[in-house]
């Protein structure tokens, strides 16, 4: 997701199967999405995914509705710059991690989606991209060598040669 996309989150845009993005906060106001297609169904693959916001949301006294990230008044994040000052950054410092970035996440797991299967195609719907040019040449890093490996031999396997 999108750092706006993030902060535009409410908490019944969740359910058991996807998390359902309908909104964006874009420079402190509420709109929607940056494109049509951008509006859409993330699915929660596994169940680990739900594990930081099923924490977070008993820590918010479990609420049925509303924003998952909000002000004292309960409207939306303007910015998550303050959120991640007080909340994440520490965190990562006292794990001695380095901080990269909201879109170091959205990186990787584009890179970790072609790898996986094989398919920028699946990363570029998954980022939700107008263009495969945006997911190739901004997202995605380079794969490990085993996933490079394993690439050519199926492209090997495809022309009927051996090598």
């Amino acid at each position: 997701m999108r750092p706006g996309e993030i902060a535009g989150l409410r908490w019944e845009d969740f359910d058991n199967e996807c998390v359902h993005i309908r909104r964006s906060v874009v420079r402190g106001h509420l709109d929607t999405p940056k494109t049509q297609e951008s509006i859409a169904d993330l699915p929660l693959v596994d169940p680990r995914i739900l594990m930081p916001v099923k924490i977070w949301w008993e820590k918010c006294g479990q609420p049925r509705e509303g924003f998952v990230f909000q002000n004292a008044d309960g409207s939306h994040l303007h910015d998550l710059g303050n959120l991640l000052g007080k909340r994440i950054r520490p965190i990562v410092k006292a794990a001695r991690m380095e901080w990269k970035g909201l879109y170091a996440g959205r990186r990787g797991a584009c890179t970790a989606v072609i790898e996986i299967t094989g398919s920028a195609a699946v990363a570029q719907q998954l980022l939700r991209h107008k263009s495969m040019t945006t997911t190739l040449t901004v997202y995605k890093k380079q794969i490990s060598d085993s996933a490079f490996r394993a690439g050519m031999k199926k492209l090997a396997a495809s022309n009927g040669s051996t090598e």
